[in-house]
């Protein structure tokens, strides 16, 4: 399957919206280079904090019932080497 006919994947309506007012700026900025660097890197930095999120409410929780990670951590690695 080549390009031009493969099944396009549906952009999220706020992607959309970020990437044209990212190009409405790009057409005015002196540092076209700079505004696209640092669009991606809050892009990133976005992305990783949603992915980290899930992470960071199981660990509260486990923190708010009185588990110590240092033996949470103890217990996932003796699993990860069964």
């Amino acid at each position: 399957m080549t390009p031009a006919n493969a099944p396009q994947q549906p952009i999220d309506p706020l992607a959309q919206q970020a990437a044209t007012l990212l190009a409405k700026a790009m057409v005015t900025s002196h540092d076209r280079d700079l505004l696209w660097q640092r669009f991606h890197e809050l892009v990133v930095a976005t992305a990783a904090e949603l992915e980290e999120a899930p992470v960071r409410d199981a660990i509260d929780e486990i923190e708010r019932r009185g588990l110590p990670l240092d033996v949470v951590a103890r217990v996932v690695q003796q699993r990860l080497g069964e």
